[in-house]
């Protein structure tokens, strides 16, 4: 099923709890959250300031995974961009591509992190720790899940709920508009601030850029054209390991369900089928 969230950037107080549930929950570096609080204050004479929960859009037309020479960054069946960290070589190309500036290569790894809205603790009936954990209700999240093998909501607030007076919209310009999934809401000149601070970037920002004009610079010197094909070539193994290790469980998973109900003349004729098959492998 597909997820839903959003972020109300005028409920935030800027207590950064989300970002200490990211960190604990996925087991980073204390400095190297998958989402963050920035500051944002107006240049002009009003002085309008707010907080800015910030984490990765998700988007349906995801520059990054165009961007990834390996296919480990991928989108997922319900529309969350993931990453494989088995094909991930740490080329970073990635980096600059993402218009949100949500991804980073991880010092102490060498792999691509960002956000995944915590896949693992959703599939375990747990919503997202950035989402759990937060005290004003800036942050809402949806998402209808199979656990073995029965329908389960996972939620935190009402992503349509809107605040009276608040207003709602994808963070996009006219030239750079991925498809986002991320909402975010707020009064009105909270969000024309957020859109003046934090615009989608369609080259990159001064942060992200740091791949192109620093090691970039050095992969450069060696040929960058050859640096990318060898990590294409050493991820094709891994990337169909990752195709038939995903055959293999939904193999498993029909087997499950034909155990369950062995009585129905349609999955009895499947399962001889999986007794013949595997009669003749052994052959």
């Amino acid at each position: 099923m597909s997820f839903q969230y959003r972020v109300d950037i005028s409920r935030c107080i800027g207590c950064k709890a989300c970002e200490v549930a990211c960190v604990t929950a996925n087991d980073l570096d204390p400095s190297s959250a998958r989402n963050w609080v920035p500051f944002l204050e107006s240049d002009d004479a009003v002085g309008n300031t707010s907080f800015a929960p910030y984490l990765c859009h998700h988007c349906e037309d995801a520059p990054c995974v165009e961007a990834c020479p390996t296919g480990a960054s991928f989108k997922a069946s319900d529309g969350r961009v993931l990453v494989d960290k088995d094909l991930c070589i740490g080329c970073g190309l990635c980096v600059p591509a993402c218009p949100y500036e949500a991804r980073y290569v991880a010092k102490d790894s060498n792999k691509l992190e960002k956000c995944n809205l915590c896949e693992g603790r959703v599939q375990n009936g747990q919503a997202p720790a950035c989402f759990d954990v937060c005290p004003a209700g800036a942050r809402t999240f949806y998402e209808v899940v199979d656990i073995d093998g029965v329908e389960q909501e996972i939620r935190v607030g009402d992503v349509n709920d809107v605040d009276e007076a608040h207003e709602l919209i994808v963070l996009t310009t006219p030239s750079v508009n991925p498809a986002p999934r991320l909402r975010f809401s707020g009064r009105l000149e909270d969000l024309e601030l957020l859109k003046e601070k934090r615009p989608p970037r369609g080259g990159g920002s001064k942060t992200s850029m740091l791949w192109r004009n620093g090691a970039g610079k050095a992969v450069g010197a060696l040929g960058v054209a050859s640096a990318v094909a060898m990590g294409a070539m050493i991820g094709v193994r891994a990337l169909r390991d990752r195709k038939e290790r995903v055959a293999r469980e939904e193999r498993l998973r029909e087997e499950s369900q034909l155990k369950e109900d062995p009585e129905n003349p349609a999955q009895a004729e499947k399962s001889a089928d999986v007794v013949t098959e595997e009669a003749e492998s052994n052959e």
